[in-house]
């Protein structure tokens, strides 16, 4: 994790220089997936306890894991087929007495292995419609805010009303400030002049670099117990349904069921940080501030906040030097340069990257890099319409996916109607050509009807790939 503290010059600084050792040999474990697609050219993932490897960058891994898991599916699906028909040949058999049908017995025990698909992508759909509390007009309006530690100038004038919907990166050299705006914004941080205005439905949820804040009491709570209290704590009583929410929630951001019962100082650290995210999140906050967020979490929960943020509503604020993610949940950034000036810059975090670069080289950083109100508005107009249409995809891959696996039982369940009805016919008696004609109707009713139904599953099927790819 070489860029976990390092800000964005260094960053740059360190994978110059690995490009250039022609002869370096490097491995490096990193969830910076920025870093990733500069300087490695072969990837190595642990999942599920196997080893997958992937010549290219970090793009060409999501390629091969898209392939793999593909295949995979396939594999599944083939053996399900298998296992329906051996799981009814099992159910009729008695025992397994001769050699031929234990060994039968035991293919049909690994069969039943391969068709649990390995580990997903995780997704955070949380708290349903109602996951995110109301946000009203008025949210935060920070008006010639100034603060100075000593001779040293944090804010210098700052002015900024925050909008529904901003989307906001905050980056900088490390000590520049980027945490202490933080808690100006807050209120943890009192100011020397200046008038900070926060509206009353504003509620903040803040995931800092401190890591979860535990008392003994707490230390001491199992991991179920405790996120129970959470839920609790934020509806203000106690639920019946708590219980189930708090696991669902575990789940959610893959705590392990063995690991359910541990006390919580027993967790690990990447676990304690998830834990904390989970914690931030439960609030259901309409103000939601990350700090570094990327620094401890995996690509999975990283991956699920991404999406979870992308429908985000309310105002999001991310201190990260993470490329890759800031260029995903942002539309525009807070550029602390020192001295207490902020500069606001239209764009994204490698487009300001690209211009520092330039700037080095003596090229003036170009029109956007101090925007207009004008054109954040823009931007935010275009971002809107642009979640609008992800929104919109989300919801027709979840009605299509919905159908699919309402159709699959049942197509299962007319085959299983139409084996029970052809075996009442094969044993009808033959002078009965009424009740013959009548089942034979009925089998190819019902034989349409599957056709039917399988026809639409391959067309959901095709339109779900086209969905998915577009996403």
């Amino acid at each position: 994790e070489p860029t976990n503290h390092l800000d964005l010059s260094a960053i740059r600084w360190l994978s110059d220089l690995i490009k250039d050792q022609r002869k370096l040999t490097l491995l490096t474990i990193t969830h910076d997936r920025a870093f990733l697609e500069d300087v490695c050219s072969r990837i190595l993932e642990l999942d599920q306890g196997n080893l997958f490897a992937y010549d290219g960058n970090y793009a060409s891994y999501l390629e091969g894991k898209e392939a793999r898991l593909a295949n995979e599916d396939a594999r599944v699906r083939a053996a399900k087929s298998k296992y329906r028909d051996e799981l009814d040949w099992m159910r009729r058999q008695p025992q397994a007495r001769q050699s031929k049908s234990k060994a039968r017995i035991e293919a049909f025990y690994k069969l039943e292995k391969a068709t649990k698909p390995g580990a997903r992508d995780v997704s955070l759909e949380l708290f349903g419609k109602d996951g995110q509390r109301r946000l009203g007009g008025n949210i935060v309006k920070m008006t010639d805010v100034n603060l100075s530690f000593g001779d040293r100038k944090m804010l210098d004038g700052f002015t900024y009303d925050f909008n529904k919907g901003d989307k906001i990166g905050i980056v900088g050299a490390n000590g520049v400030g980027k945490s202490t705006f933080i808690k100006v914004l807050t209120g943890a941080q009192p100011i020397d002049s200046g008038v900070i205005e926060t509206g009353e439905t504003v509620i903040f949820g803040v995931y800092d670099q401190m890591g979860i804040d535990l008392d003994e009491q707490e230390q001491e709570m199992r991991v179920l117990e405790y996120v129970k209290e959470r839920v609790e704590a934020r509806d203000g009583s106690v639920m019946a349904e708590a219980p189930q929410e708090a696991m669902k929630l575990l789940k959610q951001f893959q705590f392990q069921r063995q690991r359910w019962n541990e006390r919580v100082s027993m967790l690990s650290g990447g676990e304690k940080r998830r834990l904390q995210l989970l914690s931030v999140l439960t609030k259901r906050p309409n103000f939601l501030i990350l700090d570094e967020p990327t620094n401890d979490l995996d690509l999975d929960t990283l991956t699920a906040l991404e999406a979870y943020l992308a429908e985000f509503n309310g105002v999001l604020v991310v201190v990260s030097h993470d490329r890759f993610f800031t260029d995903k949940v942002t539309d525009h950034l807070f550029v602390l340069e020192g001295n207490g000036s902020i500069k606001d810059y239209l764009g994204s975090l490698s487009d300001y990257a690209e211009c520092l670069i330039d700037q080095e080289k003596g090229a003036p950083i170009g029109d956007g890099a101090a925007v207009s109100t004008k054109g954040v508005t823009d931007k935010k107009e275009s971002y809107k319409e642009d979640k609008e249409k992800r929104v919109e995809r989300r919801n027709a891959i979840k009605k299509m996916k919905r159908e699919m696996s309402n159709l699959e039982p049942a197509i299962e369940k007319l085959k299983a109607k139409a084996v029970k009805l052809q075996e009442e016919l094969d044993n009808s008696p033959a002078e009965g050509w009424t009740v013959l004609a009548e089942l034979t109707e009925k089998i190819q009713g019902i034989n349409d009807e599957i056709d039917e139904k399988e026809m639409r599953w391959l067309e959901l099927a095709e339109e779900l790939e086209t969905e998915e790819a577009e996403e």
